[in-house]
């Protein structure tokens, strides 16, 4: 008897957990579809302000440097090694001191022609 009551709990259990799941990515979807940002940590070059993406002019010229250096045909390694040696940081190396890295640049350089709503709301 008890393990019947334990799995009719866990049962309820998993009902309650894909109900939240869905209630929070309707919400998301409707806050994009409003023009709001709703996905964690903005990208490079952006913050968050009162629910919305603005532009963050510090990184965004961070992301027009990282732009120039591969257009030059410079590699992701080199790129980093160089935004390194300027005392250029990734957004969370503010706070951490860490460094940049070749995927990390990778990342931000396939976000570059993505507006970052845009490429939220495609990926759910």
């Amino acid at each position: 008897m008890r393990t019947a009551m334990r799995q009719m709990i866990g049962v309820f259990a998993e009902l309650e957990r894909s109900m939240i799941v869905k209630r929070m990515r309707d919400g998301r979807r409707m806050k994009a579809q409003k023009g709001g940002y709703a996905y964690g940590s903005p990208p490079l070059g952006y913050r968050s302000e009162h629910g919305s993406l603005t532009i963050d002019e510090g990184e965004q010229a961070i992301v027009n440097r990282i732009a120039d250096l591969r257009q030059s045909g410079a590699s992701l390694r080199s790129i980093a090694t160089t935004l390194n040696e300027e005392g250029l940081l990734p957004k969370r190396g503010k706070a951490t001191g860490s460094q940049w890295h070749p995927e990390t640049l990778r990342r931000v350089i396939a976000r570059l022609d993505t507006p970052p709503a845009a490429e939220r709301e495609t990926t759910r």
